[in-house]
């Protein structure tokens, strides 16, 4: 079972106190070692959110808030390496299964 060790920070990429996230990253399911980072989370920039990163706005997902057990919607889409979720701090695959540790 992967867990997706979130980590949030600011636009700057410094870390985030908390009530001060704005972006988020994760532990990659695929690849060991590697962390996806810099995603941005809805309402917490000025950023327009535009999901398909068009018309002048970034794709951003939806936090429930948690930190020690986040879930973020919709599904991250990493197209070289992982397309699933992170569910109650966990990577699953996009039919919602477990991903295995890398």
């Amino acid at each position: 079972m992967s867990n997706a060790a979130v980590s949030f920070e600011t636009l700057d990429f410094d870390p985030a106190d908390q009530g001060k996230e704005q972006t988020f990253g994760f532990n990659c399911p695929k690849h060991k070692g590697r962390q996806c980072s810099g995603l941005v989370i809805v309402g917490r920039t000025e950023y327009s959110h535009d999901p398909n990163n068009k018309n002048g706005g970034v794709a951003q997902w939806n936090w429930d808030g948690n930190r020690e057990s986040p879930t973020f919607t919709p599904s991250i889409n990493c197209t070289q390496c992982w397309h699933g979720y992170i569910r109650n701090g966990r990577c699953v695959d996009v039919n919602g299964n477990d991903e295995p540790e890398p």
